[in-house]
């Protein structure tokens, strides 16, 4: 299963253990959220397709009115049997009909197009930041927040879906087309409405408007009240939702990833039961979700189906008294459903709204957690050693991330040529330096100061292998068109996987189909191929057998004899192909020359 993120502020709030931020840093981290885009380098682009979008919103509304003239023109038209109308109006009719069409492709076609862009831009600035000073490697490390990846795809896809109810930017759209619309049809209401006379202690207070245009302010006040209240679980389950589905689609993938482990120690039961409980999680939210969706649903079904009577009960007593015709008592029905939308406009972008906020909120989490710089206590200095010295490290105190200290390492310089073995029992803090060394363990005190000439790699136990051909492999971090494939061929014989020379082009998992020990003699190969001046091991050789362990090393001296080299090995064989012993114990260091092998 995935291990459960920190115990840290953001992680707590997102489970709901720890009271939200001020509603205004909120509002404020919305208000940056959405408008960043429309200041980047693509703001042309974003101004003209936000205006175009706009423009066509409003255009609906038009539309809708004239749908609606037409309807009143219709009906009177029936009524008073006037046969003459009726093909110009069925005309009319179709060039409506032609116009909402063209309205609702244009809509389609320019929310999509922003919605695209939008997302592209936001994505490529979140990755930026994501892999700036590491922060990918430092948000897992120390498990600040749960799934950034589940971040950067969904809750972004998501927050940069403009249509309307969907995104921020839809919904202020929305918004001030609602306006628009609530002063068009509230005109159209004023020709059937008649005054509001309110007796109050004997007196008639005749209200300005007509009932019909306060009945339906009346009517959205208390539906939205009735909403809002309904619906205030809804937010805090969608979020809930996200974090549980995405914690399931990790542990899936982590299935995946280890299935051979998994198959060989045969534990499919206990990884199953893992699946099962991560899934509950899943399956307890949705249940409290339902009912949650059930009554904002079941009141915004009720409070729809009621405006659409309403204007029947205060209209069709007019029309028997033959003071309005039958094309008004519908054109006022419609007009009082339009306006009576238009002011609970909240009421309908409510649901949507609320997933907004928790895509905002996971995404306020995914920026604190970027921003949040921890203070670091080794201080790096890369390129800074002295004349010939390739790693100088002075007064070092490594911790783990809860403040427990791992080592102490008083002074320690590699100087250019001489080749280092760490040893130590397990937990001593070897790869813990390694990562001190290499910039990557700001937890502690002292300095770390690295060689500026030169090439140096980092080679880690279990390789990383890209995702293409074994070429791609052999030659990252190069591009595989940089080196030719006789190249190529010839580091793989010498590396012992003549096996697969014939196989470089193909395009497989390589990171699943290779052993780790081939996966091992694929970073020998790598460094032949990249020769670096200092060179990184940590435990490197693990998975090989001793004659192929000795033959890394022997082919990496034969090839490289001036290179600096720095290895964590727990075999002693190949400590003798070193010059120098740094041994860890009861968190200490201590130092010592070693006899070559010949």
């Amino acid at each position: 299963m995935m291990p459960s993120p920190a115990n840290v502020e953001e992680t707590r709030r997102e489970a709901g253990l720890q009271p939200t931020q001020p509603a205004r840093e909120r509002i404020a981290h919305a208000w940056r959220l959405s408008t960043r885009y429309f200041v980047s380098e693509d703001w042309k682009w974003a101004w003209f397709l936000l205006t175009l979008y706009a423009a066509i919103s409003f255009g609906a509304i038009y539309t809708f009115i004239l749908s609606n003239r037409w309807q009143r023109e219709f009906f009177d038209s029936i009524e008073q049997r006037q046969s003459s109308l009726f093909v110009t109006l069925i005309f009319s009719f179709l060039m409506i009909a032609a116009l909402q069409v063209a309205v609702m492709i244009a809509n389609n076609l320019v929310s999509w197009t922003l919605s695209i862009r939008w997302r592209n831009w936001l994505t490529n600035w979140y990755m930026d930041r994501w892999f700036a000073r590491d922060r990918f490697y430092e948000i897992e490390r120390l498990r600040m927040i749960d799934n950034p990846d589940q971040r950067i795809a969904e809750d972004i896809k998501a927050f940069t879906l403009v249509t309307q109810g969907n995104s921020l930017v839809g919904i202020a759209i929305g918004l001030i087309g609602s306006l628009v619309s609530a002063v068009s049809f509230g005109y159209i209401l004023l020709q059937t409405s008649g005054p509001l006379v309110i007796p109050i202690a004997g007196y008639q207070i005749s209200l300005p408007g007509g009932d019909l245009i306060w009945f339906s302010i009346l009517y959205v006040l208390l539906g939205s009240v009735l909403i809002t209240w309904i619906g205030k679980p809804y937010i805090r389950r969608r979020m809930r939702e996200q974090h549980y589905e995405a914690d399931f689609r990790s542990n899936l993938i982590h299935v995946r990833r280890n299935g051979e482990q998994i198959a060989f120690s045969r534990t499919q039961e206990m990884e199953r039961d893992g699946l099962k409980v991560s899934f509950a999680s899943i399956r307890q939210n949705w249940y409290r979700l339902m009912w949650a969706n059930i009554g904002l649903s079941a009141g915004s079904s009720v409070y729809d189906r009621v405006m659409t009577v309403i204007p029947l009960f205060l209209t069709v007593p007019k029309f028997f008294a033959g003071q309005i015709s039958f094309g008004q008592v519908l054109a006022s029905r419609d007009a009082f459903t339009q306006f009576s939308s238009s002011l609970s406009y909240f009421v309908q972008v409510y649901p949507g709204l609320a997933a907004q906020i928790a895509n905002i909120n996971r995404l306020k989490a995914l920026d604190d957690s970027i921003d949040n710089e921890r203070p670091r206590g080794i201080a790096f200095h890369p390129g800074e050693a002295g004349e010939g010295i390739s790693i100088h490290v002075k007064n070092l105190e490594l911790r783990r991330p809860n403040g427990e200290p791992l080592l102490a390492l008083g002074e320690w310089a590699v100087r250019d040529g001489e080749r280092w073995v760490i040893e130590g029992p397990s937990g001593a803090g070897k790869t813990t330096l390694l990562r001190a060394i290499a910039g990557l363990w700001p937890d502690g005190a002292g300095s770390v100061a690295m060689t500026g000439h030169g090439v140096a790699m980092l080679v880690p136990q279990r390789l990383y292998l890209p995702l293409g051909s074994l070429k791609n492999a052999v030659c990252f971090p190069d591009r595989a068109e940089d080196h030719d494939d006789e190249v190529i061929a010839a580091l793989l014989k010498k590396v012992r996987l003549s096996a697969h020379v014939d196989d470089i082009h193909q395009v497989r998992m390589w990171q699943d189909e290779l052993s780790p020990g081939e996966q091992q003699r694929v970073a020998l190969a790598r460094i032949l191929l990249q020769r670096p001046t200092l060179l990184v091991l940590d435990e490197a050789t693990s998975a090989l057998d001793a004659d192929n362990a000795a033959h890394f090393y022997e082919a990496v001296r034969g090839a490289m004899p001036d290179t600096t080299i720095v290895s964590v090995v727990h075999n002693e064989m190949l400590a003798a192909y070193h010059t120098h012993r740094l041994l860890l114990q009861d968190r200490q260091a201590t130092t010592a020359m070693i006899e070559t092998k010949a």
